[in-house]
C-alpha cells in the first residue's frame, strides 16, 4: 500500500477549553513527524490554539448539541444531523485542499461528524476516548458504530477501554489502545522540596470545576471532623463553578455549608489558578475524591510532579496513578469514614521521613509512566502504525 503524506486533522466540536481540547494541543505541539491542523468551532478553544500558532480550520457548524432534558430529544438529535450535514462538504474539501486523510476525532461527538468523510470520502478514523460512560445512555450507544466504522480507539486509561469494551464487546477487538496523558515534569526547587508549605499549617487541596461529581461537599463534612483533632489544618478550593445552573447552585451550597458548619476561618475559595506549579505550591496534600469514577486524572500527577501527597478514590483513573503507601493513598470511594481516617494518618505522619519517600516515588512515577515524552511517543507510533495507510 502507498503512503500519504503525513498530515492529520484534529477536530474538535467544543467551544470551550477542558481536557480533551488539552490534549488535542498536546499532540499538535509535541508529537513529531507530521503536520496537524485542527477544525473547531469559533470560540475560547479556537483562540487557545491559535495562540500556539497552529493551523486552523475554523468552523461554525461543527459544534456539540447539548441536550435540554436528561434524555435526547427528536429535536436534539435533528440539530445533531443537520450540523454534520452543513460541515461535512467544508470539512471533505479543507481535507482536500491540505492532502489530509486521517481524522482524530476528539470524543464520540467529534467522531459523529467525521464518520461521513469515513463513509463517503473513504477518510480514516481514530476517536480519542476521555470518558466514562453510563450504562444505556445515547453516548455509549453511539460506541457500537464507532467501533465499527473507526480504525482506533486510543483510551486515556486502562480503566475507559474496559468501560467501552462493555458497549462494543467483540467489535472492538485488535482496535483499541491505552495511551495515558502526559505533562512536562517541573524543575525540582528548592520551594517544592519543602515537606510543608508553613510549620503552623497543614494545606489540603482540593482542584477542579465545583460541580457535585468533584466530592466537594462530602470533603468539607470530613474536614470539620478532621480539625477537631488537627485545628492547624487548612482546605484550599481550586477551580470555579461552570456556566450551568447546577453548578452555580452547588458552588453556593458549598459556601453556606462552609458557614453553617462554623469552619470559614480554615476553608479558602481560591478560584481558578492558570499557573499549575504556583497552585501546587500552595498545598502540602491534594484530595481527589470523587463521587463518580474519573477516567483519568490530570490534577493527581500534576500533584505527584510537584512533589505533594496525594489521597484519591480507588477506582477509575487514580487506581492507575496510585500505590496506596508507596506513591500515594488510595481510599474506598464514596467512604467519608475511610477518607477522615486517611486523612488523619497523613497529618500524624506528614514530617516523617515516610512522606517524604512517598514524595519522591511519586514524582518518580510521573516522570516514568506520565510524561509528555512518552505521550507523544505513544501517539507518534500510533499515528505510523494504524493511521498513514490508504484503505
Amino acid at each position: 500500500m502507498s503512503k500519504i503524506e503525513k498530515s492529520i486533522l484534529l477536530l474538535s466540536v467544543m467551544d470551550s477549553w477542558g481536557g480533551g481540547e488539552e490534549v488535542l494541543l498536546k499532540i499538535a505541539l509535541h508529537v513529531k513527524g507530521f503536520s496537524f491542523f485542527i477544525a473547531t468551532p469559533p470560540g475560547s478553544s479556537e483562540d487557545i490554539f491559535l495562540e500556539h500558532n497552529l493551523g486552523i480550520f475554523s468552523l461554525t457548524s461543527l459544534k456539540k448539541i447539548y441536550r435540554k432534558n436528561e434524555h435526547w430529544t427528536i429535536s436534539d438529535k435533528l440539530n445533531i444531523l443537520l450540523n454534520i450535514f452543513r460541515s461535512m462538504m467544508s470539512l471533505n474539501s479543507f481535507m482536500r485542499k491540505k492532502n489530509i486523510s486521517v481524522i482524530a476525532a476528539n470524543g464520540n461527538f467529534a467522531a459523529l461528524f467525521a464518520l461521513p468523510l469515513v463513509f463517503l470520502f473513504k477518510k480514516k478514523l481514530v476517536v480519542i476516548q476521555h470518558l466514562l460512560y453510563e450504562k444505556n445512555s445515547f453516548e455509549g450507544k453511539l460506541l457500537k458504530t464507532l467501533a465499527k466504522y473507526s480504525d482506533r480507539f486510543i483510551c486515556v486509561s486502562k480503566s475507559v477501554e474496559q468501560n467501552i469494551q462493555t458497549f462494543t464487546g467483540e467489535k472492538l477487538v485488535g482496535k483499541s489502545s491505552v495511551i495515558y496523558n502526559g505533562i512536562s515534569l517541573p524543575e525540582e526547587t528548592s520551594r517544592m522540596l519543602k515537606p510543608r508549605v508553613a510549620e503552623s499549617e497543614i494545606r489540603f487541596g482540593i482542584v477542579g470545576s465545583i460541580i457535585k461529581e468533584k466530592g466537594h461537599d462530602s470533603l468539607l463534612d470530613v474536614f470539620a471532623e478532621l480539625i477537631k483533632n488537627f485545628p492547624q489544618c487548612r482546605l484550599y478550593v481550586f477551580g470555579k463553578p461552570r456556566d450551568e445552573r447546577s453548578s452555580k447552585f452547588f458552588h453556593q451550597t458549598l459556601l453556606d455549608k462552609v458557614e453553617s458548619l462554623k469552619i470559614s476561618d480554615k476553608v479558602f475559595f481560591a478560584g481558578y489558578v492558570s499557573n499549575k506549579n504556583d497552585l501546587y505550591y500552595q498545598i502540602d496534600v491534594l484530595i481527589n475524591y470523587s463521587v463518580v469514577p474519573e477516567s483519568f486524572s490530570m490534577t493527581v500527577i500534576e500533584a505527584l510532579a510537584n512533589n505533594k501527597i496525594v489521597i484519591a478514590s480507588n477506582e477509575g483513573g487514580p487506581s492507575e496513578i496510585l500505590q496506596h503507601g508507596i506513591n500515594g493513598f488510595l481510599v474506598e470511594p464514596r467512604d467519608k469514614q475511610a477518607l477522615f481516617n486517611t486523612m488523619m494518618e497523613v497529618v500524624g505522619k506528614i514530617g516523617d521521613e515516610s512522606m517524604n519517600e512517598i514524595r519522591k516515588n511519586g514524582r518518580a512515577t510521573v516522570e516514568k509512566r506520565f510524561s509528555l515524552d512518552r505521550f507523544a511517543e505513544g501517539y507518534k507510533n500510533m499515528f505510523e502504525t494504524y493511521s498513514l495507510e490508504r484503505k
